[in-house]
């Protein structure tokens, strides 16, 4: 349903129910949810259009689940240019630990683009807008309706991510830096893989796994900043991947860093109240791991907007 008042100097205005701010997996997963219960949402981009995020594009099992219990088909995600995971292996101490995922589990190595791209698709069969290119900078307030960009509407929705809604960087976030890999390997094109490079220190690993044929997603987190990050990518380049190459190699994306949430940035005022996402702390503080409670964090989100809508 769209409402539409009459501005002082006479044209009418579209006042969405919700605008979510970021079209990342969190901000497409809640628009789609609150879409599906009758209420106008539009999703606000800052980038032109679906661009690779630094540390995504591993999908466990678990977050295709919980996909398919919103309703979306996640079958359609198996035949894009990705790769099915049937398990990981973890490199420690000079030993590894393979674990095969039981009853038939399968996880996804895909590109953040397709898979954005996808989840902004199943928003849009609910009438849920999106706008690119609308890097959100300001946010007004008039009695209670707020104006973003100049768009306006009752309630906002924070899905920007792990820095402030200002740009800043809070203290407490882990980080990440990873590039897009061209190459023949000789490892398990269906498994997950992780090393922990340093002696007794496992808040710290090099990783990389298929997001697509002969396209792997290799990178570095490390739960607490570190300005040392671009020396470890590098030396666990040479350790663990290169000298699994076959053939030549090269970048489709060369690696960047950023910063992934740990920190719940909510707070209980007219900008921040409402966050989902890694603007909610949702990463997992043991691994980074974001995906899964990224969509659960929007689920749950307009789960509790019903909730407190039927609230007498």
């Amino acid at each position: 349903m769209t409402w539409t008042v009459i501005k002082r100097h006479g044209e009418k205005m579209t006042i969405y129910d919700y605008l979510i701010v970021g079209g990342g997996i969190a901000g497409s997963v809640c628009a789609r949810e609150l879409g599906k219960r009758g209420k106008k949402c539009i999703i606000l981009e800052k980038n032109s259009s679906q661009s690779e995020k630094v540390c995504g594009g591993g999908v466990s099992y678990k977050a295709l689940g919980m996909l398919e219990k919103t309703g979306i088909e996640t079958e359609s995600l198996f035949l894009t240019d990705s790769k099915r995971i049937t398990g990981h292996i973890i490199f420690q101490d000079g030993k590894y630990k393979e674990k095969i995922y039981e009853g038939g589990k399968i996880s996804l190595g895909i590109r953040r683009a397709l898979l954005d791209g996808c989840l902004i698709c199943a928003a849009k069969y609910y009438n849920v807008q999106i706008k690119y290119g609308e890097e959100v900078k300001n946010v007004f307030r008039t009695g209670e309706l707020y104006e973003v960009n100049g768009f306006w509407a009752k309630e906002i929705v924070w899905a920007s991510g792990a820095r402030s809604i200002f740009g800043e960087t809070l203290n407490g976030q882990s980080i990440g830096l990873s590039g897009q890999i061209t190459a023949k390997t000789d490892l398990e094109d269906n498994r997950f893989h992780y090393w922990y490079f340093e002696k007794q220190n496992s808040e710290k690993y090099f990783w990389a796994f298929p997001v697509g044929n002969h396209l792997w997603n290799v990178g570095v987190w490390s739960r607490n900043f570190e300005r040392r990050l671009k020396e470890d990518y590098q030396y666990c380049m040479e350790k663990f991947f290169l000298n699994r190459t076959i053939g030549e190699w090269g970048y489709l994306r060369k690696p960047r860093a950023e910063f992934l949430g740990h920190c719940d940035q909510r707070k209980e005022d007219c900008f921040r109240r409402s966050g989902i996402g890694d603007f909610a702390g949702t990463c997992n503080p043991v691994n980074g791991g974001g995906i899964h409670y990224a969509i659960k964090s929007a689920v749950e989100y307009a789960e509790r907007q019903q909730e407190e809508s039927f609230t007498p």
